[in-house]
């Protein structure tokens, strides 16, 4: 898939289908910049002048290759070393034009415009529509600097004029009734533009609405007048005399038939190595596939962070995606992201839309009425709709469709007990022989056989947390001459195995560390934290809310609010009524942040169970 950069909303980069992280104002202006010219050299003097402005400094150049040095770190191990090269007197982005959004839309709408002179309009439709749905939002948003204003301006003109054109063709295909709502918001949202206006009254005339065509005119008078001190323009006054007079010339001729909508299918793959939770699998494809009168069928799974609820939910996705006659949409909703925030509903409600077939400029600009269009859109659908690494229930209960014959899978780390209508599945650890199936079908036989001691071992420490086996598999690949003992030894190490389990962009670390993140947005969050850290001390595993009441010297039922959080958020597991297990690779990482934030010399009787 490659290094992707997208700027026709707010400004990202991925790798792989992933977001990648890049921090700091200057780092993203230069590579937007270098973006914006991708295949032609940018002079230094013009990145210095842009991205620094008046603010640079007589080290300014020094910090520019500082800058570009950066964005070759992190991006080439996507894109090869040359991923932008020193040019005379400047840069040069050395990647396809068409990996960046902004150029792919240029590219695709050219393509569309003409296929539409050669008189192909069910290709130039497909064109058109592909190159709208690439729009996120306002183009640059983030990036403030007064040339990437000036480009965002140009890029929104290109935007509307390419819808325009679009709305263009679908009125000369017949598609009259469809553009009405969104030429109407067009129209709300750039009142001063006569084009869609004149495309509004063409609609609403065809679509028998003549009264309000010529109320689309009045209105248009009024707005103009008021503003530029103007009538109206010569289209729009012959136009309203047209419609006046019932001219035949208004009338439709032959309509073309435009190409169905492409039925989205947006699964990831799925996992190759996918091993046992048989029993997880049937509840999942059974509460999928039930029907239920007047109702989506809605499927919330839950458990602590690497245990493989995404895994699970793709996998059964695709087991029954031909159930869904309109589609599989999916959303990372990127609560189990390291270094990024959640998608804000809004965001994730703008993908789906665009999924449906809604063009950008269509989406309602607020949540509620944007939630309300998406409603309507799968109130008579058969969707299958994927809402994977949820926050809560706050976030995901806009993103659900209205369909009764939609359903929908959601996966998070925190039980989603307010979300109406829902079936729950706790997520839970592998055992031992389920965790060593996963590890034999994602290592080289070869290896285990040469060491099964070894290899139990291994397994044994990454404590049924697919992640953790994952992640050692993924190292033992990456070094096929080292044996597994070796590996075996380091997690053996309580102060090493943190750091054997992490590779490349997957760590076990990170993923304990969001839940860290998300449980301070709680209102007892900093208890949890606490809590969090005084567990990290002790040695028993097995935790009391009583016991940790005599600890912190808090009321119990303060400790056990506490408590509750870290189990809700997956940093705890049940142990039997009214106590709490802290997991070995979680009880690690809580006394790595015990040494660094509880004062020096904490002990809280490191080595006394917690009655």
């Amino acid at each position: 898939m490659g290094l992707e950069i997208k700027m026709l909303g707010p400004w990202e980069v991925t790798a792989d289908g992933e977001p990648a992280v890049l921090a700091g104002e200057r780092r993203v202006g230069v590579l937007t910049r270098l973006a914006l010219s991708a295949g032609q050299p940018v002079p230094a003097e013009q990145l210095l002048a842009q991205v620094w402005g008046e603010s640079a400094a007589t080290t300014a150049g020094k910090q520019l290759q500082i800058v570009v040095s950066k964005l070759r770190g992190l991006l080439s191990p996507y894109q090869g070393d040359d991923i932008i090269t020193t040019v005379p007197g400047g840069y040069q982005l050395n990647l396809a034009r068409e990996r960046v959004d902004a150029h792919l839309f240029s590219l695709l709408a050219r393509r569309a415009r003409a296929a539409k002179a050669q008189g192909d309009l069910v290709t130039a439709d497909e064109l058109f529509r592909r190159a709208l749905a690439l729009w996120r939002g306002d183009a640059l948003a983030g990036v403030g600097a007064l040339w990437a204003q000036t480009e965002s301006a140009r890029l929104e003109e290109e935007r509307l004029s390419t819808l325009e054109d679009h709305v263009d063709l679908r009125l000369e295909a017949g598609d009259h009734l469809a553009v009405v709502p969104v030429l109407t918001a067009h129209v709300e949202a750039h009142p001063l533009r006569e084009r869609p206006r004149a495309q509004l009254m063409l609609a609403l005339y065809r679509a028998s609405r003549p009264s309000e065509a010529l109320e689309v005119y009045r209105e248009t008078r009024r707005v103009v007048a008021e503003e530029l001190g103007i009538e109206p323009g010569e289209t729009l006054r012959r136009l309203q005399r047209a419609v006046l007079h019932r001219d035949p010339a208004l009338d439709l001729s032959v309509p073309v038939q435009l190409a169905r909508p492409v039925v989205p299918a947006e699964l990831p793959a799925g996992v190759r190595a996918f091993t046992a939770r048989a029993r997880e699998v049937a509840w999942l494809r059974g509460t999928l596939t039930d029907t239920r009168p007047g109702l989506p069928a809605v499927a919330a799974v839950h458990g602590p962070g690497g245990v493989g609820k995404s895994a699970l939910a793709v996998h059964v996705a695709h087991a029954v995606a031909d159930r869904f006659a309109d589609g599989v949409l999916h959303v990372d909703l990127r609560a189990a992201t390291a270094g990024l925030e959640p998608l804000p509903p809004y965001e994730a409600l703008g993908r789906l839309l665009r999924s449906l077939g809604l063009d950008g400029a269509a989406i309602p600009p607020t949540l509620d009425e944007a939630a309300a269009r998406y409603r309507s859109l799968t109130s008579t659908r058969n969707l299958l709709v994927v809402l994977d690494n949820a926050l809560d229930a706050a976030q995901v209960r806009p993103l659900i469709p209205a369909g009764p014959a939609c359903a929908v899978v959601v996966t998070s780390r925190q039980i989603m007990a307010s979300l109406d209508s829902t079936s729950h599945l706790r997520l839970a650890r592998l055992d031992h022989a389920d965790a060593t199936a996963l590890f034999g079908r994602i290592v080289d036989p070869r290896r285990l056989r040469d060491e099964p001691e070894a290899a139990r071992r291994i397994v044994q420490q990454c404590g049924g947390l697919p992640l953790a086996l994952r992640i050692s598999a993924a190292r033992l690949a990456a070094r096929p001459d080292r044996p597994l003992a070796r590996l075996a030894g380091e997690l053996a190490d309580p102060a090493r195995r943190l750091d054997a389990l992490q590779h490349a962009d997957l760590a076990v670390r990170d993923s304990i560390a969001v839940s860290l993140r998300h449980l301070l947005r709680e209102p007892a969050g900093h208890d949890a934290s606490h809590v969090f850290l005084v567990l990290g001390l002790l040695e028993t595993a097995v935790h009391t809310a009583a016991g940790m009441s005599a600890l912190t010297g808090w009321p119990e039922g303060r400790a056990e609010a506490a408590l509750h959080l870290l189990l809700d958020t997956g940093l705890l597991e049940p142990a039997g009524p009214g106590r709490y297990r802290m997991p070995d690779l979680v009880r690690l990482h809580a006394r790595e942040q015990a040494a660094c934030h509880l004062p020096s010399g904490t002990t809280y009787q490191r080595h006394t169970a917690v009655p």
